[in-house]
């Protein structure tokens, strides 16, 4: 049987301890523990590990902030010493490194003030970047699909691979991302290539941090070699909400969509994601049967081989708009109307 991803969790409020348990049916071994009582095992033994950003009540700490070089001023110091221990480093030039594989994530409730004048969709990605994280989270988001995410993260770094290879066979990094045979399986591989992955020394290096520091903070949160529900329906000339009618079918076009669904590791974080090669085949499936090459020729003819008719967009070349914030707007305009 194979052992669960453990995650630790290192806050001064006992009342961490239930979120540690609501964690724990999520599929991971997490455990909750208060800064004095953090020990080199349970962090050696952790796939990821969740910080507070401010630790108030942490006796050891008090007894030396005089001494400036001992005191962990906050969670963002605290990481810099985990990551340091994690990877084996000092005390002296003769002790080699021996990275380790574990995602450390900063939990905190003031996002804003640590990525001050930053948009608010990229803070998670600005602040973790800048500081050497996987991630950082809102303190306040406890729900069922929080509690998913930081799951679906240790599961996906313990399944980080062991062995990188050469990059021109990057056969254990696409079995991480769950890219079968498929016949676009080549152009998803250059549209891979395209986003400049850390296939090799980079990864290696790192035990693979770097791989999953590129993925989730460059790739998933943004239109790359996959695309969220709203770009992937818009290439087919539909509304987000015909993808989940045409998956319901039995079609050739069904079955092709389905291929395209990505499934590898952190597919069930922050949203569902397709294989921007996949989506070009089932749109090269509804061109061999529609009577023109716009996107209402699209839609119709996916609707023609699903056998009911699906939700068309309208639009001939859509284009999604960003806010202020960097969110995309839900509702897509013609190219024509755009900037």
């Amino acid at each position: 049987m194979t052992e669960q991803p453990f995650v630790l969790l290192v806050d001064d409020d006992p009342q961490q301890e239930a979120f540690a348990l609501a964690l724990n049916a999520h599929g991971v071994d997490a455990k909750h523990v208060l800064p004095d009582d953090l020990t080199a095992e349970d962090l050696n033994h952790a796939s990821l590990v969740l910080i507070d950003e401010f630790i108030e009540n942490w006796t050891a700490r008090e007894a030396v902030k005089d001494s400036i070089g001992l005191f962990v001023r906050d969670g963002v110091a605290l990481a810099a010493v985990l990551r340091s221990a994690l990877d084996g480093r000092g005390p002296s030039p003769e002790t080699a490194p021996t990275p380790r594989n574990t995602a450390l994530v900063l939990r905190t409730g003031h996002l804003a003030v640590l990525a001050e004048g930053t948009p608010a969709f990229i803070r998670p990605m600005t602040v973790a970047s800048r500081h050497d994280l996987e991630w950082v989270a809102e303190k306040a988001q406890v729900d069922a699909e929080t509690l998913a995410r930081f799951a679906a993260l240790a599961v996906a770094t313990k399944a980080l691979p062991t062995e990188w290879g050469n990059p021109t066979d990057p056969t254990a990094q696409l079995q991480w991302l769950a890219l079968g045979e498929q016949p676009w399986r080549e152009d998803a591989i250059a549209q891979i290539e395209l986003c400049r992955p850390p296939w090799t020394v980079p990864a290696a290096t790192s035990a693979g941090r770097r791989w999953l520091s590129w993925f989730i903070q460059r790739i998933r949160p943004f239109p790359t070699f996959l695309v969220d529900d709203r770009r992937a329906a818009s290439y087919l000339g539909l509304k987000p909400s015909a993808l989940d009618v045409l998956l319901g079918g039995d079609s050739d076009a069904a079955a092709a969509l389905k291929q395209a669904k990505y499934t590898g590791q952190l597919a069930a974080f922050a949203g569902r994601r397709w294989w921007r090669a996949g989506i070009a085949a089932v749109k090269q499936l509804a061109l061999q049967t529609a009577e023109g090459r716009g996107a209402d020729d699209i839609a119709r003819a996916l609707g023609a081989l699903h056998g009911t008719d699906l939700d068309a967009l309208g639009l001939r070349h859509p284009v999604f708009q960003i806010d202020a914030d960097y969110n995309v707007v839900d509702e897509p305009l013609e190219i024509t109307e755009a900037v």
